[in-house]
């Protein structure tokens, strides 16, 4: 995906990253993630052990925030680390190449818990922060150039792996395991060139932002394999 490259920018490093969140104060409360490397192609070669880490919030973690991800006050209080520990741990699971780093996650709550809980903290941003920032890219903000619902809206992690036919692992709103499952999305797009293809056409095809002449070209000759310059002249025709 050209989009793709050009967002990687010849970075060979990524940390997928997911975060979870309070309910209302929007703090980060868990931190997931998974570190791999890429080959010239932008392939997926190596992959590294995933991490993951809990985090005190000042705010209740929320009813609807502990239905989904089974995190509690109680537990974070047991088992969590202040947001500047946390984050320190991250930094040091990530190592010392951080700027040269791009950290994807899908979608862009996360960086919008990231900033709140930075806002929140004594450290404020750090270095370390302000590199994930600047290399920080929204895989799904790409992707839906590429495939999208039938209603032409974006699709969920979930409903992308579906189109490529993954299955994702279990345990969602675990933070390691969607941090994983966007390991597996982005495999996907680059190892299964012919079902982002056939996908992309789709979305073409279904763009209600194109002129009616290019739309008809474009079901036309998913239908019937070609378009002359005659029909298209007449789609032309039709549409002034």
């Amino acid at each position: 995906m050209k989009l793709l490259n050009q967002a990687l920018n010849d970075f060979k490093t990524i940390v997928f990253v997911d975060f979870e969140g309070t309910q209302y104060t929007q703090e980060i409360i868990a931190i997931g993630a998974i570190k791999v490397e890429l080959d010239n192609k932008n392939k997926i070669c190596k992959k590294y052990n995933s991490f993951k880490v809990f985090t005190k919030a000042s705010g209740e973690v929320g009813k609807i925030v502990v239905k989904l991800t089974g995190i509690t006050d109680d537990y974070l209080k047991e088992n969590g680390v202040s947001f500047e520990q946390g984050i320190a741990k991250f930094e040091k699971y990530v190592g010392k190449t951080t700027n040269r780093i791009k950290y994807l996650s899908y979608g862009n709550f996360d960086m919008r818990l990231l900033h709140q809980s930075v806002a929140n903290s004594l450290e404020g941003e750090t270095p370390f922060i302000k590199t994930i920032y600047k290399n920080h890219i929204d895989f799904a903000n790409i992707l839906q150039y590429y495939i999208r619902s039938n209603k032409n809206e974006q699709l969920s992690l979930l409903d992308a792996l579906k189109i490529f036919q993954v299955t994702p692992l279990a345990d969602a709103h675990n933070p390691e395991t969607d941090a994983k499952n966007l390991m597996l999305l982005f495999d996907a797009t680059t190892t299964k060139q012919s079902i982002l293809k056939e996908v992309y056409k789709q979305v073409l095809a279904n763009n209600p932002h194109l002129p009616n002449p290019v739309n008809k070209a474009i079901k036309k000759m998913m239908k019937e394999g070609k378009v002359s310059k005659e029909e298209f002249e007449r789609f032309i025709e039709e549409d002034i």
